[in-house]
């Protein structure tokens, strides 16, 4: 870049002086030299600032957007989006989905799956190539809110999905960063978020969707905001993982792992499990319920059917709001429970305001379902009476522009928030760079027993050995 910038100069200011003391062969070379310059380095058109420098840049017009289909986590075919300057630099991101809400969701339970999927990608691609493309050519990279209007678009005629729009915008953005050559976390910063680096939330027993509803409750986690730092979050939480999981085998249980990479919830009933997780949590030598805790995703509405909730599943007499609410008052007196994600059905609103009452300065009331990460959502009056945290996922933003909006609003609230992932992933690690850069002092992506997972966690040892400077969250985010 330095390069460049002298090179500018030169043929601003020292060329024309240059020229006039030399005799007509030296001008001619000197011309063709100036000229084969403009070849190669494009002018210097602005400026930009970052981390409160001034930064003079050669053009950073996106030359070229390249849309592919690859293999997601789930064994299904997904996006990826590739994004250029002049051929020599490039950035790309891959969409994000859930088994349910997700792009995959509509045609999830028909019998060609992966052909419908293609079919769906056929299109989404060729739309890529012959619309969006045209309209993002040209555009300045570091233009990062008109670059994601003009993407929002694309979602508000259902040409593209919200988890389609935010690849594109990461790759954005990350594109940015790699021409600055700085870490997407660094680039992404703002003045009013401190980066951090996150507290992990280590997934043991998956359940719900994530295990074909073998169990009723999504995912059962643990944290450990009283450990000394990240690396020794992950440890801890691979610790009880690894128990539980040598615990199952000498039971003579299945030890096979969910979709986000959890033990299969081989468990008669959830209080089962929260015990089993409790009593390795007792082995780890920290203070349960302090040093470390449980936090559980319920994801409510895959067992809320007919203004019931049905937690043990429908061999057991289904439960009111008031008497399911008054059994998840009971579990988190009985167990370390740290964190309570999605824990009412997403009509339940006044179920949401009466377990803030009973529960919200004790516990963590995250809302995922409920608020979408939708800035509009999030801001609404109503809102700060559901939950104390909320789940910020950039692929149902649609934005990166859409998703620090999220942020900001529930930061306004004093809202705890939880960057994560979705179940259908891939080795993509940009969510992580999202947390520490944005400040989100909490982390979700699943367990560290299955690649796609790991490789968010292990990107996160990487930024936190070359930022020593970053500070561990710990327990900052949790009431």
């Amino acid at each position: 870049m330095v390069v460049n910038v002298c090179k500018y100069y030169c043929r601003i200011y020292i060329t024309p002086l240059i020229l006039l003391g030399f005799n007509v062969l030296t001008k001619s070379l000197f011309l063709f030299m100036i000229l084969s310059a403009n070849a190669f380095f494009i002018e210097i058109p602005h400026s930009t600032t970052i981390k409160n420098e001034t930064i003079v840049m050669v053009n950073t017009a996106i030359t070229a957007l390249v849309a592919r289909k690859v293999w997601s986590s789930s064994g299904l075919p997904a996006l990826e989006v590739e994004v250029f300057i002049n051929k020599r630099i490039s950035a790309r991101a891959i969409t994000q989905s859930g088994l349910s809400g997700g792009y995959v969701d509509p045609i999830l339970n028909s019998e060609k799956i992966c052909a419908n999927l293609h079919k769906m990608l056929d299109y989404k691609i060729e739309y890529i190539r012959n619309i969006l493309t045209p309209k993002l050519l040209g555009q300045r990279i570091d233009d990062q809110i008109f670059i994601d209007s003009l993407l929002s678009s694309c979602t508000q005629n259902n040409s593209l999905s919200n988890a389609d729009t935010a690849a594109i915008s990461i790759s954005v953005a990350d594109l940015a960063a790699k021409y600055y050559a700085i870490p997407l976390w660094k680039y992404i910063q703002k003045e009013d978020f401190e980066p951090i680096m996150p507290l992990p939330e280590i997934e043991i027993f998956g359940g719900g969707a994530h295990a074909s509803y073998a169990s009723t409750v999504q995912d059962v986690m643990v944290i450990a905001p009283g450990a000394e730092n990240y690396q020794h979050a992950l440890c801890i939480g691979a610790e009880i993982f690894q128990r539980i999981k040598n615990q199952l085998v000498k039971a003579g249980k299945p030890t096979g792992l969910c979709e986000k990479g959890g033990l299969w919830p081989s468990y008669d009933h959830f209080s089962h499990a929260l015990e089993m997780v409790s009593e390795a949590i007792a082995l780890s030598g920290l203070t349960a319920g302090k040093d470390i805790g449980i936090a559980i995703d319920f994801a409510a509405d895959g067992f809320y059917d007919s203004g019931h909730y049905w937690l043990n599943g429908k061999k057991v007499c289904g439960q009111h709001s008031d008497e399911y609410i008054a059994t998840l008052t009971s579990l988190v007196k009985k167990f370390p429970i740290m964190s309570l994600e999605d824990p009412l059905a997403v009509e339940d609103r006044a179920g949401y305001r009466e377990l803030m009452q009973l529960l919200g300065n004790e516990v963590q009331i995250i809302s995922d379902d409920l608020l979408d990460s939708d800035p509009q959502l999030v801001q609404s009056e109503d809102a700060a009476l559901l939950c104390n945290a909320i789940m910020i996922k950039p692929a149902k933003s649609g934005t990166l522009t859409k998703t620090i909006s999220a942020l900001r609003h529930a930061r306004n609230k004093g809202w705890g928030a939880i960057m994560a992932g979705r179940s259908i992933d891939s080795e993509d690690t940009a969510v992580m760079h999202l947390a520490v850069g944005l400040g989100i002092g909490q982390f979700k992506i699943g367990s560290l027993a299955r690649a796609e997972r790991s490789a968010k966690f292990n990107e996160g040892i990487r930024i936190a050995e070359a930022s020593r400077e970053l500070v561990f969250a710990g327990a900052k985010e949790l009431p």
